[in-house]
């Protein structure tokens, strides 16, 4: 039986049968997950492997030698800590202005490297505030319950193509339902309040809703567009056709060989409040 890759590959529903997009055999491709944030913290890079369904759940390369540069010389090394994470060695963010690419050295002695990315300008949550509805409760025949969600205000900065990506959290925990890739772009409300609809994402009396909110540079954007439209499972009619989702990374070493993932970075803007 021929070994599938199981990152990436997408299932085509119809009533009849299921038709499975088999990808090239006995791959096991370098997939790399890396964020700066502007935030002063111990930032972090994630080094793992692609594998087949028959194989080991996605195993984790924990003898990389890892480094984040900017083009004015300075660097961050980073260091194992566990499941594939490598930490900075020491705290720091990412500052606007500057430039960082990612290189890593595989224990082959192959050069893992990103392209330079820059941070953009942070757009701030101005104010969390929680709305509600009432519908009926599954649990309760005849009965409504209350359910709450977030109603944010931020307003984006005008003559300049931003984009976004939202986070939403309960209690601590990201929250993937109804989807865990929120983005927008500006293009239509340049300059004005950012409009925002979270009213699928059901919180309690009591919860702790945070939210974050991500200004991302547009090749992230594109590059999160791509992986959302590939991992949500659409109708055969309507869904994308598979592919491999390449970021930013390349093997500098052996150029054929491809890498999966990104390596970006993110200013962030953060509010929590509890429902009450």
């Amino acid at each position: 039986m021929k070994r599938l890759i199981t990152i990436l590959i997408i299932f085509f529903f119809s009533c009849e049968e299921v038709v499975v997009i088999p990808l090239p055999t006995e791959q096991n491709l370098l997939v790399v997950e890396g964020w700066i944030t502007d935030e002063v913290e111990r930032q972090y890079v994630r080094l793992s492997r692609s594998n087949s369904f028959s194989g080991p759940l996605n195993p984790v390369i924990e003898d990389a030698t890892v480094l984040v540069q900017t083009r004015d010389g300075l660097s961050q090394t980073y260091s194992y800590s566990q499941d594939g994470s490598y930490l900075s060695d020491n705290p720091y963010r990412a500052i606007r202005g500057e430039e960082y690419r990612l290189s890593v050295v595989l224990q082959n002695g192959d050069l893992i490297r990103s392209t330079w990315t820059p941070i953009e300008s942070k757009t701030d949550i101005v104010l969390l505030s929680v709305d509600s509805f009432e519908e009926r409760d599954p649990d309760n025949p005849g009965q409504n319950r209350t359910i709450y969600f977030p109603r944010i205000t931020a307003r984006d900065s005008a003559d300049y193509e931003n984009f976004y990506r939202w986070i939403l959290f309960k209690d601590g925990q990201q929250l993937t339902d109804p989807e865990s890739i929120i983005l927008q772009t500006d293009r239509i409300f340049d300059g004005n309040f950012i409009p925002n609809d979270f009213g699928d994402y059901q919180y309690d009396l009591g919860d702790n809703m945070k939210v974050e909110l991500h200004t991302i540079t547009k090749e992230a954007f594109d590059f999160l567009s791509l992986l959302k439209s590939q991992t949500t499972t659409l109708s055969a009619a309507a869904s994308t056709t598979p592919a491999i989702v390449n970021g930013n990374i390349s093997n500098l070493s052996r150029p054929e060989e491809t890498v999966l993932g990104f390596f970006g970075t993110r200013a962030v803007s953060t509010d929590s409040v509890i429902v009450r």
